[in-house]
């Protein structure tokens, strides 16, 4: 199996992308973008200058933007008033952007190796909304973690 998502083959890739797709709906109308709001997130400076959206100094006053050693910044999201700077009515305003972070890309469901990991976080995810998407995977040879 693949070391990670980025080598898996495109029809593993299109189950990934399906599953995503298909709990925006629940996102959006259930769970509040629940992982939006919670959390940190690790950015490039170009990540987070895409993230923030001009808020970069509200986000450092606040406490809620460090930057890292490695140049990388951190973005916590769990004031209930400071949600990701890039949600909107409970929809992500940069989600089609190529250059947004790789954890919102890969977030609920992703593969390394060939295991796959759906995030705890995730609602959808505790509400086996995933289940179809995971059984097939698990048809493909891919296994989910002994808990």
């Amino acid at each position: 199996m693949a070391g990670s998502e980025a080598d898996i083959d495109e029809d593993v890739k299109q189950i990934l992308d399906a599953a995503r797709y298909d709990i925006g709906k629940f996102c959006i109308e259930e769970c509040n973008a629940y992982c939006c709001r919670k959390g940190y997130l690790v950015l490039t400076p170009e990540q987070m200058e895409l993230t923030l959206q001009g808020r970069e100094d509200e986000f450092f006053e606040k406490g809620f933007l460090k930057t890292l050693s490695d140049g990388n910044y951190s973005l916590y999201m769990g004031d209930k008033d400071y949600p990701c700077p890039s949600l909107k009515d409970n929809m992500c305003s940069i989600h089609k952007d190529p250059k947004r972070s790789d954890t919102c890309k890969a977030f609920p469901i992703s593969i390394e190796d060939n295991t796959i990991y759906v995030s705890k976080r995730c609602l959808a995810g505790n509400a086996n909304i995933l289940y179809p998407y995971i059984a097939r995977l698990v048809k493909k040879g891919f296994v989910l973690p002994k808990d």
